[in-house]
């Protein structure tokens, strides 16, 4: 799958390296219940949950920067940085579950963050979902109350709140550790222009 600068593409065990540099950020993780990964091998395992192998009912994809891209789409890039660069993995975006309904998560390094990858992922993703699971009619993504990024991808891509669920997970890094959680969800026929996000 395509998007104006980025393409979407199977998750695999090549993409190990790209997946621990986000994985072993604490910040890029601090949403996550699971919290971040210590070591490589760490990150293998978490990791494994995701391919097709081991989870065929998933779609789980690298968001890779797109090889043709043209540079004056690229953000500029930090001096010390080498993430934003055409080829780069910069983030991980699927249904790592589909019981009771599908559920999208996504995650990017923290170079990318601010430039409307994320966004620009989430809304390929969606396209390409309906596309390949024809059995399904809504898509879910759940995200703590105060994680303000994700509510704002999610609510661009045309998701819309639909309920709270209070206390259901802990991140004791966080203050308070017990966390409130949002449930978005999108349907199918919602259209997003994808062209129009990444300008």
């Amino acid at each position: 799958m395509m998007t104006p600068r980025l393409e979407l593409v199977r998750l695999t065990e090549d993409h190990l390296p790209g997946y621990h540099a986000i994985w072993s950020d604490k910040n890029a993780t601090r949403w996550s219940p699971h919290g971040y990964c210590k070591t490589l091998e760490d990150s293998r395992k978490w990791m494994s949950e995701l391919l097709l192998s081991t989870n065929p009912n998933g779609d789980n994809f690298a968001v890779i920067i797109r090889k043709d891209i043209d540079p004056d789409k690229l953000p500029e890039k930090r001096s010390e940085s080498t993430i934003l660069q055409p080829g780069a993995f910069i983030g991980w975006i699927g249904t790592w579950r589909t019981n009771p309904s599908p559920e999208v998560g996504f995650i990017f390094h923290r170079d990318a963050w601010g430039h409307g990858f994320a966004t620009e992922a989430l809304q390929g993703f969606v396209t390409m979902f309906w596309e390949l699971k024809l059995q399904y009619t809504t898509l879910d993504a759940w995200c703590d109350t105060q994680n303000a990024a994700s509510i704002s991808v999610l609510t661009k891509c045309g998701f819309v709140m639909e309920e709270t669920q209070d206390g259901d997970h802990t991140l004791p890094w966080m203050d308070p550790p017990l966390r409130d959680s949002l449930c978005f969800r999108v349907k199918r026929g919602v259209k997003i222009d994808m062209w129009s996000l990444a300008r």
